[in-house]
């Protein structure tokens, strides 16, 4: 079976702007031969997807910042569920420094008027800063929030490609 393609796409401005003064956004998508996506459930899988060499740099990441003052328990964790819906779920923290919210977003496509029906995976991600550190911050943990997102939205698309054969 051919692996997954993870393609950057367009935030959603609507999901942008549920948290005002976004100061950086990003989405990623991928497409899977099925039509019958839950966005609960590939949020959980998502969170039960972690590539290990992730979950070591949150735990890096989270006693980096410990001295700062910085949530680092709901990284630990999982994220709390803020809101939730029958095509996305979302994610997300307020902290002093920042506040960020992921959107795992599920649609429903179809090839042609009597084609298959596939599954349309979304992860977003938008992020307010409030400070100096938050910017800072930011900016050290972009390049790595991109690899984590793409290589989590590949294998959660690898495990539902699976599951549908």
């Amino acid at each position: 079976m051919r692996s997954p393609t993870v393609t950057d796409a367009a935030p959603d401005p609507a999901f942008i702007a549920s948290l005002p003064g976004t100061d950086f956004s990003d989405a990623f998508t991928v497409v899977v031969p099925r039509g019958d996506l839950d966005a609960r459930a590939v949020a959980a899988l998502a969170f039960s997807s972690l590539p290990d060499w992730a979950g070591w740099l949150i735990k890096i990441r989270n006693l980096a910042m410990r001295p700062f003052g910085l949530k680092t328990d709901e990284i630990m964790q999982g994220l709390p569920v803020l809101q939730e819906g029958p095509t996305d779920v979302v994610v997300g923290v307020n902290d002093d420094h920042l506040d960020f919210r992921t959107q795992f977003r599920t649609d429903t496509i179809r090839l042609g008027p009597d084609g298959p029906h596939l599954g349309l995976v979304t992860v977003t991600t938008v992020v307010r800063t409030h400070n100096r550190l938050g910017r800072i911050y930011l900016a050290a943990v972009m390049p790595i929030h991109k690899l984590v997102v793409r290589s989590l939205l590949a294998r959660v698309a690898g495990k539902l490609m699976d599951s549908a054969t």
